[in-house]
């Protein structure tokens, strides 16, 4: 089964790995396949995904309907 996230207008933040642990706040339409990221509500509180707060896009973002999305998996 396809995994997609949406981008959300909701205030979540979205923190990609740049290495060597550090992590940079982007959006969700410069995510590229591979690229390790975390998203985060408004709360400050994790979005987990199979149990897994690290997730990897297995596509570069693209617009479906006017939304950015972005195909995932767990790093689990």
């Amino acid at each position: 089964m396809k995994k997609i996230l949406k981008e959300a207008k909701d205030s979540r933040k979205i923190f990609k790995d740049m290495g060597m642990n550090k992590w940079r706040e982007v959006t969700m339409s410069v995510l590229k396949n591979g690229d390790r990221f975390r998203i985060y509500s408004p709360a400050g509180r994790p979005l987990e995904l199979g149990g897994e707060e690290t997730l990897v896009a297995k596509s570069d973002a693209y617009e479906l309907e006017g939304t950015w999305v972005v195909d995932v998996k767990t790093t689990g």
